[in-house]
């Protein structure tokens, strides 16, 4: 079974979540990070009957507060349901991270093992007399195969030197989650791999127009014309192109065939250019912020265009 995690994403507030699961010091992530499959074997591993404790499972029950290591001004809340989910939210930017918990026993200790993503991560947990629920080494290690809207990945083992223990404060009994909370789906290598080709096509194509336009000023909504080699279609993506006006602006977008995929989609417009103060083509590059087959709005004409509705920027030249 997959856990889902989230991705990349627009928002720098995802990366603030992936950093603050990832509480472990590069010694230690080696000992408590490990596919799911084979969480069992960790140590002499969860025995073939593993012993779940209601009991123990109940005193998490609830949603509970923390603040981030480099930022006390910032809350988060973590939610342990009934039914064994987790969730680690930013109440005020409305997005969250969902996993899944046991609280097992071996060889007399009580563990708390997470699921993220397909990997599992085991930790210890108490509650002191403050009533804190004090947390000890929680990785999620699925959290670094997640990549920002850029398509770099967050540095975060290595880079950021993380504490190994957090305590939060219970603030309610009540697990219900606020129905306007985002928690973005897992996405798979493969699909990361399909949406990065589409974006190197899109920066092709953009660069195309940029060419064909210095060479025959005006732009051209054939494919073919640009001399790309790219055809119109691929097993993925259509490549589709609109000529908002022949002298000043094209609209171009690698749309997705697949449910899971983002769509991305180009803007090459004619600019003055304050440095030379004569006209140049300028080109800016854009992503859905969710997967979508739906093809997007065309561009406003302006000084400085922006993104259409639900796309944001990936890069601007």
């Amino acid at each position: 079974m997959q856990y889902p995690l989230f991705k990349n994403s627009s928002h720098r507030w995802l990366t603030k979540l992936t950093i603050t699961l990832a509480i472990a010091s590069g010694v230690n992530t080696a000992l408590f990070a490990m596919p799911h499959n084979n969480l069992a074997s960790l140590g002499q591993a969860i025995a073939a009957d593993t012993i779940e404790l209601p009991a123990e499972a109940q005193k998490l029950v609830g949603t509970w507060q923390l603040t981030t290591p480099n930022n006390e001004s910032e809350p988060y809340t973590m939610v342990f349901t009934s039914d064994g989910k987790l969730y680690l939210i930013h109440p005020t930017r409305k997005i969250g991270v969902a996993a899944e918990y046991q609280i097992n026993s071996l060889n007399g200790e009580t563990y708390l093992d997470v699921f993220h993503g397909g990997f599992g991560s085991r930790t210890t947990f108490s509650i002191n007399a403050k009533g804190q629920l004090i947390i000890q080494q929680l990785f999620m290690p699925a959290a670094m195969q997640y990549s920002n809207y850029t398509g770099n990945l967050p540095a975060i083992v290595g880079n950021v030197l993380m504490p190994n223990m957090l305590r939060l404060v219970r603030i309610s009994n009540d697990t219900k989650l606020d129905a306007s909370i985002e928690f973005p789906s897992f996405v798979s290598s493969a699909t990361l791999a399909l949406q990065s080709g589409a974006k190197t096509y899109i920066g092709v194509i953009n660069r195309g127009h940029q060419a064909f336009f210095l060479e025959k000023e005006y732009f051209t909504n054939k494919l073919e014309e640009l001399g790309l080699g790219i055809e119109t279609e691929s097993k993925n993506y259509t490549y589709q192109i609109v000529v908002l006006d022949s002298k000043k602006a094209v609209q171009s977008t690698v749309l997705a065939k697949e449910d899971n995929l983002k769509s991305y989609t180009g803007l090459v417009y004619i600019t003055k250019s304050p440095e030379m103060k004569e006209d140049i083509a300028r080109s800016l590059i854009c992503e859905s912020q969710k997967p979508t087959r739906k093809m997007p709005p065309k561009f406003n004409l302006t000084s400085n265009p922006t993104c259409p509705e639900g796309y944001i920027e990936l890069s601007r030249y």
